[in-house]
């Protein structure tokens, strides 16, 4: 009497991994062009801090952004540790790890969908909505956006866990989903949507069940301690409650501006329309077209079912689950996420380089899962004649986004290759260079920035995040002569006196003190108004010319070449 049951659950655990592996090779397939590309902006400095900091502990316990008090991300920083500890430098390896991961945040909305009731194969073409959409595979090929993939992965099983505690309230699975509440608190800012969604998920599933309410409090204040707690150490760590990306406008200007930015351009990287081909925007077009009559169908009274079930029960519960975590996965990134759209969001247009997109997209990934999940729920949702229409249309985008996705990985990898040039020309030059351990000191002369780079790259940061010996470079000063670096990664016992002529740089008068990250310290130096012949001695110049960083340290020496160092005019060494 029980081999029924017993086969089906085995055939729909059998779909669910069949599923699973087939959203995995559409990753990978889609993605792969992209493992071609190389390292971006904020890549460098995040690959020398994994590089420098010694073991993944003191990011957990000290302030390790070098903008101080700004943000606190400490699973991110140790995931990019150990990513470095395994591969070393290689980026296809690491951008591969990254379309994993990207991969299991797409399994993770999957098992969502289907913790919430979902059918196989409803739950996996919504989940493929997500993994091959532009705006969450552009991101999962951007290393530095490695924190908004983790924390959505980390986020959307917390979920899972959340939805699957209602329908059965056991001990272990209430810590799963706190843990892995944590987790993305940890991995990012916006990990601090997994909690409160929780609450509103355990909130509705007690209003709607008395039998509830008692187990939900008692989750509900364990899941406000825990936030609580996270938000209290990361205060202690940072030294405050807000952040340093603030500067000094008022809260509310920010939010408000973050908003406005975020409003502006959310639809046009959801749709990613701008940048399609033609037939690209003709299936676009459609698939949303009929996706809208599907909605309208359910609606009207000819196809409303008579015997509506219970709200309170079954599926019907969980799709309303669902309905408010995808609106929350929609809405809520705009807030966490206002600091950073304030800065520097901007809308997707056509002729903007992948690469370009793709950083941009990273505001918007969270709120795909999202759309993704209201997707599931109106599949599973149509019956008969509307549901053919629903799946060829909900086929007919994955499709075409897909292509979108599949052509943008490979533009954003020759893109980010021709940017790097410069990098992997830096990096040969000072690997030919006689480095002594102390002083060394290394100026780059007209050193290229590829406008995707926002002139937020240092050269000091390429060198130590891709220089073979490490060790050789870990003590180096290294500057540029007419760009800012606006902070110097060096070994933590590093001191002022080993920079100059180079000075630390002063607040109301006080030298801004190095901050301290494991064997890692943070140096922030303003250049000296001119060189004098002993400094130059002890300096190697490295000028950009024919493609390739020349050692023209002679000529410099010789009074031949005028050097510029920060914002001052060029000068020509003088004899002390």
């Amino acid at each position: 009497m029980n081999a029924a049951p017993r086969v089906r659950g085995w055939s729909v655990r059998w779909g669910a991994s069949v599923a699973g592996l087939v959203l995995l090779v559409l990753v990978l397939a889609v993605g792969w062009p992209g493992l071609q590309g190389y390292w971006g902006r904020d890549d460098f400095f995040q690959l020398a801090l994994a590089r420098m900091v010694g073991s993944p502990w003191p990011l957990f316990g000290s302030d390790h952004y070098p903008v101080p008090g700004s943000v606190f991300r400490p699973l991110g920083f140790a995931s990019m540790w150990l990513d470095t500890w395994l591969l070393g430098t290689s980026y296809p390896a690491h951008a591969l790890v990254d379309l994993v991961l990207h991969a299991a945040a797409a399994l993770a909305l999957l098992g969502l969908l289907r913790r919430a009731g979902g059918d196989v194969a409803a739950a996996a073409l919504a989940s493929a909505l997500f993994a091959l959409h532009p705006v969450t595979l552009g991101p999962a090929l951007w290393w530095s956006a490695r924190f908004d993939v983790l924390a959505s992965l980390w986020l959307l099983l917390a979920l899972q866990a959340g939805i699957a505690w209602c329908a059965r309230p056991r001990p272990l699975t209430l810590l799963g989903a706190l843990l892995a509440a944590l987790a993305a608190m940890a991995s990012k800012e916006i990990g601090l949507i997994a909690p409160a969604l929780l609450v509103l998920l355990w909130l509705r599933h007690a209003w709607l069940d008395p039998a509830l309410r008692l187990r939900a409090a008692r989750a509900i204040a364990a899941a406000v301690a825990l936030t609580l707690a996270f938000l209290a150490w990361r205060g202690q760590v940072l030294g405050t409650f807000g952040s340093g990306l603030l500067g000094d406008t008022a809260l509310g200007e920010v939010l408000a501006a973050g908003l406005r930015a975020w409003a502006r351009d959310v639809l046009g990287y959801l749709s990613w329309a701008a940048v399609l081909a033609p037939w690209q925007r003709g299936a676009l077009a459609g698939a949303l077209l009929m996706l809208a009559l599907c909605c309208a169908a359910l609606v009207a009274p000819r196809w409303r079912r008579e015997d509506a079930p219970d709200p309170r029960a079954g599926a019907a519960f969980a799709r309303g689950d669902l309905l408010w975590c995808g609106l929350g996965l929609v809405l809520l990134p705009a807030l966490l996420q206002a600091p950073i759209a304030r800065l520097n969001a901007a809308p997707l247009q056509a002729g903007q380089s992948a690469v370009e997109a793709a950083m941009q997209a990273r505001l918007y990934y969270l709120g795909m899962a999202g759309v993704a999940i209201w997707l599931g729920v109106l599949l599973q949702a149509c019956r008969g004649r509307v549901r053919a229409l629903a799946w060829g249309a909900s086929a007919l985008l994955v499709g075409a986004l897909g292509g979108a996705a599949h052509d943008a990985a490979r533009a954003s990898a020759q893109r980010s290759w021709h940017n790097g040039a410069s990098a992997r020309a830096a990096v040969a030059a000072v690997d030919r260079l006689p480095l002594a351990r102390i002083p060394c000191r290394i100026v780059f002369i007209d050193a290229p920035q590829p406008p995707e780079w926002g002139g937020f790259v240092s050269m000091d940061g390429i060198v130590k995040a891709l220089a073979t010996d490490r060790g050789a470079i870990g003590r180096c000063w290294i500057f540029e002569d007419h760009t800012p670096t606006w902070f110097h990664l060096q070994e933590a016992d590093a001191q002022p006196v080993d920079a100059l002529p180079w000075t630390p740089l002063a607040l109301a008068a006080a030298p801004l003190v190095w901050p301290r990250v494991g064997a890692l310290a943070y140096a922030y130096l303003v250049p000296p108004a001119e060189l004098d012949l002993h400094t130059v001695l002890g300096t190697h110049f490295l000028r950009w010319q024919d493609g390739r960083f020349q050692d023209i340290s002679s000529d410099v020496a010789a009074g031949h070449v005028p050097v510029r160092l920060g914002d001052g005019a060029p000068t020509v060494p003088r004899h002390n």
